[in-house]
């Protein structure tokens, strides 16, 4: 449902440092040493596969997507897979992984929940499973956001199309849970805020937030088009109005 053109990949590369930038210049949270085997699921342009690549040389670094658009011109132990996570077999033994990583993939699958159990099966004992999410549902800090802002309309309009089509959109507050469902321990939840405009006075929030907003406005068009018309049936004008 979402678009894969130069457009979206010049966003998702922006969107990749809004993150960066979001978590102090860190690509994962897991107390990685050495590990042999990262995969990527989902790796969208491949910019976090590519630096993990350069940040540990040793490793066999993996990057799977639907879509052929990562470059070619990468480290020589990081590898670039046409592939879809939700399929039963992942093509690797069993146990492979020494990380598994997967970052905003909101709307992507029917049931992350087996992403997730997926990805306990193919994880070494003693590994590690990350995700990075973002909540599809925006929140104010002092509740002066008033119940028909547009903004807040269209999210409700892009989940219920989400739910309709069979692929959820809120998952990030729930991720937890699935993670210890799914047998793995030790599961820690780390909640940053991302402003969505320069609203925050805070200098590093401030800069976050032209950035996100930034970030919107490149992508708000494109990520209503696929879920407003297939699902909802809107004509391109209605969405357009909307979006």
């Amino acid at each position: 449902y979402f678009p894969n053109d130069p457009t979206e990949t010049d966003r998702l590369d922006f969107q990749y440092e809004i993150l960066k930038y979001t978590f102090s210049d860190r690509n994962y949270f897991a107390p990685l040493l050495n590990p042999g085997h990262i995969l990527d699921i989902g790796t969208g342009t491949g910019q976090w596969a590519i630096e993990m690549g350069d940040e540990f040389p040793e490793a066999e670094v993996q990057g799977t997507d639907l879509s052929p658009i990562q470059p070619s011109s990468v480290p020589e132990n990081v590898r670039f897979f046409i592939d879809d996570a939700s399929e039963e077999d992942w093509a690797v033994p069993a146990a492979h992984f020494d990380y598994i990583h997967t970052r905003v993939l909101l709307g992507c699958f029917t049931d992350f929940r087996e992403i997730i159990r997926k990805g306990f099966y193919y994880t070494k004992p003693g590994g590690y499973m990350e995700s990075q999410e973002i909540m599809s549902t925006p929140y104010c800090d002092d509740e002066t956001m008033p119940s028909d802002w547009p903004f807040l309309e269209w999210t409700k309009f892009g989940d219920d199309a989400a739910m309709e089509a069979g692929r959820p959109m809120r998952i990030a507050n729930k991720l937890k849970r699935w993670y210890i469902q799914a047998g793995f321990v030790d599961v820690q939840e780390k909640i940053f805020k991302l402003p969505m405009n320069p609203w925050p006075r805070d200098k590093h929030l401030k800069a976050l937030g032209r950035m996100s907003e930034d970030n919107w406005h490149a992508g708000l068009g494109a990520f209503s088009m696929g879920h407003f018309s297939r699902v909802l049936n809107w004509s391109k004008t209605e969405i357009e109005v909307c979006a």
